[in-house]
């Protein structure tokens, strides 16, 4: 429907391939919720959000995978808790109930061949991403880059983080590891930017650099994982080593107002239900490190202004 046209519930019915009294039993619940608006009897054109959705970039993309995959695993949590109590299985999920698949989220999008459920939830992503506490500049802005000449971007993705590192700082190369298919689409001939296919769960290959950067990685996976994670790292670090780590840190009980806590609570939630993943406190990031091995020691935790991610730096003490 494009965003400047009006529409009836008839037409709407025969373009959806839907009854008509079904239709406008949706149409009607729509309008008590701002989904568009009836300004005439009969006359449905788009409100501020619905229109919002016919012409925001990814929006619709966001919302689709929101539905498919995050609302329709929700009411099989407490399902999936009884089933596989205290499970950090990326295969033991919610999701799993609700997909009644054995495969993890991203394996079972993987066999989806046209494609295009990979790319709405990339699409998606990059939607969340777009959001201003989620810029780019603010982990390049907070932190101390230029003391460093080499940084591996571990799960980077298209490198973001590191083109704009490279533009900043003259003296830094950047090696961005993700794994083939993520690094196929990767742009060419960016200077002092290297592309590497890598699984994070092998021994890292780029030895003594001074800096392994993980933006909004550990969040996707179980503790059990992330250890591994952090170990496969440890063959690679020379001393004094960072490891910068940009993620969520979730504030202690009654910091926030119940608010603003709910939403933190409800991603959690969400992390849990489609990944066995979660978000952390200090007091979980400090005791996943330590677990992983006791050289890895948190030298400061800060969130820049305005970001929705803190910068965790860690080093690693021999």
């Amino acid at each position: 429907m494009p965003f400047d046209s009006t529409t009836t519930v008839p037409e709407l019915a025969k373009a959806s391939g839907i009854d008509e009294s079904d239709c406008n039993r949706l149409v009607r619940h729509a309008l008590t919720n701002r989904l568009f608006i009836e300004e005439l009897p009969g006359i449905i054109k788009h409100s501020a959000m619905t229109q919002a959705i016919a012409t925001v970039p990814l929006l619709r993309e966001w919302i689709e995978e929101t539905c498919e995959n995050m609302w329709s695993s929700a009411p099989h949590i407490v399902s999936a808790m009884e089933k596989w109590p205290g499970s950090e299985e990326p295969n033991e999920t919610a999701w799993n109930l609700a997909r009644g698949t054995s495969l993890p989220f991203f394996v079972d999008l993987s066999q989806d061949k046209t494609g295009i459920r990979a790319k709405r939830f990339a699409d998606s992503m990059s939607f969340f991403q777009a959001n201003p506490t989620m810029r780019t500049d603010l982990v390049v802005d907070n932190y101390d880059w230029v003391k460093y000449k080499t940084v591996v971007d571990v799960g980077g993705s298209l490198g973001d983080v590191s083109i704009e590192l490279a533009k900043r700082f003259p003296d830094i190369k950047c090696v961005v590891q993700d794994l083939p298919e993520v690094i196929a689409g990767a742009p060419k001939n960016v200077d002092r930017v290297e592309f590497q296919s890598y699984d994070f769960f092998t021994e890292q290959p780029v030895k003594d650099a001074d800096v392994y950067f993980f933006r909004m990685i550990f969040h996707n996976w179980g503790d059990k994982y992330c250890i591994k994670i952090l170990r496969k790292l440890i063959p690679a670090l020379k001393s004094g080593s960072r490891i910068v780590i940009n993620d969520h840190v979730v504030p202690d009980p009654g910091i926030l107002s119940l608010y603003n806590d709910r939403s933190v609570r409800a991603f959690d939630l969400v992390m849990k239900e489609c990944f066995n993943a979660k978000e952390r406190d200090v007091n979980d990031w400090a005791a996943l490190l330590k677990k992983a091995d006791e050289r890895f020691a948190i030298a400061e935790i800060k969130r820049p202004e305005g970001s929705q991610l803190q910068i965790i730096d860690v080093k690693w003490e021999t």
